[in-house]
């Protein structure tokens, strides 16, 4: 007997757990530990109930495991407002109703839930591996819903609704580039809030001893830059992105007042100029570039000093950084005109900036304090105090990965007990140091060099993260030292891993990154291509809206919404009639056939050729009979074939079209003499 047609098909039982396994495997990186685990808890119960091993779940249990899921969100995220929580509890649901599946209805929701779920990773990554990968999870899922309507009937095994998936993808992949190339693209979902706990790995608006040396630990992508001509020599690229002005002892963090320029003193693209403005006295011509950032979840951006923003949505602050609109959830690509040579407030600090940069705590590094305080009376300028706590740093200290831990006294551990460290324990101390001998000095926190790729951009990943300091001079203005220079001059002028890449520390958090093989030839080869089409293909989505407006200038004229309502219905119905076309085709009409009806043609075609052609009307018994009646030798197979093929079309019994055919494949019919 045939199943019910409420009953879930083997074959799309088997799609639903392949589809639903790659779909969790596709939001893995932003979904909750124990969300995966409950994933693979129910992937097994229902593959034990599909064995008949294990009963289904009771409705007490289902309460139970629905209580325990909305618990674990709530302690996770605590509110449901933003897109991570509301992914994971649709999550959720999926994992709890693929338990709960009995009838081919529930199968349906399972699958909807499937196509959605798949389609909102988009809004995490559009990377093209990512977006690859969203591709062949939205093919499983098809295949899934293509499985519930199989039957035994339909040979083909296990791949069969895969293939007709793919070949239904393939159907609709005019359409959809048809819609993807007139469709604008809606932006009002980007906007959906984003949890701080996806923020990325990367430099943060506080800065700790050990903070810049664990980012040495990442070859993550952090941005990518493209100068309209010559990439400027390494030892100039410093990315300024932060600046650190309040130190509470072991902390440097932003101060108040850089907050609160952040919320009112801003320069905006396109709006006029500040008065602060006038401050800034640019030389020479500017470096124009673009930069492509990585998703931070954090306001700020990176720009080489002293910069102007040159896109919609950037905005420069009063201590001359750069800063987004709105954080940046996504990819973002910005333009920048950068003005190397310059001067900051050479005219004089306010007093109430002065006071900010010469901020200490009270009870903190009194050895540091009482040498900065004794150095000061023995120089006769700033200048001269500044190189002699560089020649310090070059003759006694150690640039690593694995500095030792300080304790309450940092800077003074730092100077005169371990004298080994990383950037931010270089940068911290000279700040330190500098205040206490009254020299206003803040910290820089940001990104020093990038790989040079062979397409002429540049490519700065965390790795690159990099502290340093600036330091306020009469008649001189803001200046930048960078105390890791005079001790590890190989990290500015090349790059960490020509430093510190035999140390295991290095990149110690991503191990399968392809960076740690550039000494291999083939393999780098391999890795500058991958990066080359990372970023074309984010210069292309970026961009997307540009590239599409100006095809369809040149295309149609202009782009008023009429002719585009033209050119859609012209060549989508072109397209329509062509695919009506090829489904009218004879060859499309045989291959849809039954299956079973397809291998008794096959009987009927051996027996036309052996002189036997089946009459108008027919039946299959009485054609049967009739040959059989002039063929006797033939009749047990005959009458055995046709009761096989009428029990399975007719009667209800199993379809099984593999015996049939073989069946029919050993009859011996030769023509009759």
């Amino acid at each position: 007997m045939t199943s019910p047609v409420w009953k879930i098909h083997r074959n799309g039982l088997f799609w639903l757990l392949v589809a639903f396994a790659a779909v969790i495997v596709l939001h893995a990186d932003h979904l909750p530990s124990w969300i995966l685990l409950a994933a693979s808890v129910a992937t097994i119960w229902r593959i034990q109930l599909y064995r008949s091993a294990w009963r289904p779940p009771s409705r007490l249990i289902k309460t139970g495991l629905l209580g325990l899921c909305l618990a674990g969100l709530v302690v996770e995220y605590g509110s449901p407002v933003g897109l991570e929580p509301m992914v994971a509890l649709l999550v959720s649901a999926y994992l709890l109703k693929l338990l709960e599946m009995h009838h081919r209805r529930d199968a349906y929701l399972v699958v909807f839930l499937a196509f959605f779920i798949t389609a909102l990773d988009a809004l995490f990554d559009q990377s093209i591996g990512n977006t690859l990968y969203i591709i062949g999870c939205l093919s499983l899922v098809l295949a899934a819903l293509l499985g519930l309507h199989s039957t035994d009937a339909d040979g083909g095994g296990q791949l069969r609704p895969l293939g007709k998936a793919m070949a239904i993808m393939a159907q609709a992949l005019p359409l959809m580039l048809l819609l993807f190339i007139f469709m604008p693209r809606l932006g009002a979902l980007w906007s959906v809030p984003m949890q701080q706990q996806s923020a990325k790995t990367g430099v943060t608006d506080t800065m700790s001893p050990g903070d810049f040396s664990r980012l040495g630990r990442s070859g993550e992508l952090a941005f990518r830059v493209s100068f309209e001509g010559a990439i400027p020599a390494q030892q100039n690229l410093y990315w300024r992105g932060l600046v650190l002005a309040e130190f509470d002892g072991r902390t440097w963090s932003r101060s108040p007042l850089s907050r609160f320029q952040d919320s009112g003193l801003v320069q905006w693209y396109g709006d006029p100029p500040k008065s602060w403005d006038q401050l800034i006295e640019r030389k020479g011509e500017p470096l124009a570039f673009s930069v492509v950032i990585e998703p931070t979840q954090q306001r700020w951006l990176y720009a080489l000093d002293t910069p102007k923003p040159d896109s919609e949505g950037v905005g420069l602050t009063r201590d001359y950084r750069l800063i987004s609109a709105y954080p940046l959830r996504s990819k973002k690509q910005y333009r920048v005109n950068s003005w190397p040579e310059h001067r900051l407030e050479p005219q004089g600090l306010p007093p109430q900036h002065r006071t900010v940069y010469l901020q200490l705590p009270e009870e903190f590094n009194p050895r540091t304090r009482e040498l900065a305080s004794r150095w000061r009376k023995m120089v006769s300028d700033d200048l001269e105090l500044v190189s002699r706590v560089l020649t310090l740093y070059n003759s006694e200290f150690v640039y690593t990965l694995q500095p030792p831990i300080l304790g309450k006294h940092s800077v003074d551990e730092f100077l005169f007990d371990s004298q080994r460290g990383f950037c931010e324990h270089f940068a911290g101390s000279f700040v330190f140091f500098m205040r206490a001998a009254g020299i206003p000095a803040r910290v820089v926190a940001g990104y020093q060099g990038g790989e040079r790729h062979p397409d002429d951009y540049l490519v700065v990943r965390q790795y690159d993260a990099h502290a340093w300091a600036e330091i306020w001079l009469e008649d001189r203005g803001w200046i930048r030292v960078d105390p890791t220079a005079v001790v590890a001059p190989q990290r500015i002028e090349q790059d960490l891993q020509s430093v510190l890449g035999s140390e295991t520390d290095f990149l110690a958090d991503s191990p399968v990154s392809l960076v740690r093989f550039r000494h291999i030839g083939w393999l780098n080869q391999l890795r500058l291509q991958i990066e080359s089409l990372n970023y074309n293909w984010a210069l292309w989505v970026l961009g997307y809206d540009q590239i599409q407006t100006a095809f369809l200038r040149n295309l149609l004229g202009d782009n008023s919404l009429w002719r585009i309502a033209l050119a859609l219905t012209g060549v989508g119905g072109s397209l329509l009639l062509l695919l009506g076309f090829w489904l009218l085709l004879p060859r499309r009409r045989e291959r849809s056939r039954d299956l079973l009806d397809r291998e008794f043609l096959r009987l009927c075609q051996k027996l036309e050729k052996a002189g036997f052609p089946r009459q108008v009307g027919e039946g299959p018994r009485d054609y049967a009979q009739r040959v059989a009646e002039s063929r006797p030798e033939l009749a047990r197979e005959l009458v055995e074939v046709t009761r096989m093929y009428e029990a399975m079309r007719y009667a209800g019994e199993t379809p099984d079209a593999r015996t049939l055919a073989r069946t029919i494949r050993s009859l011996r019919i030769n023509r009759s003499g």
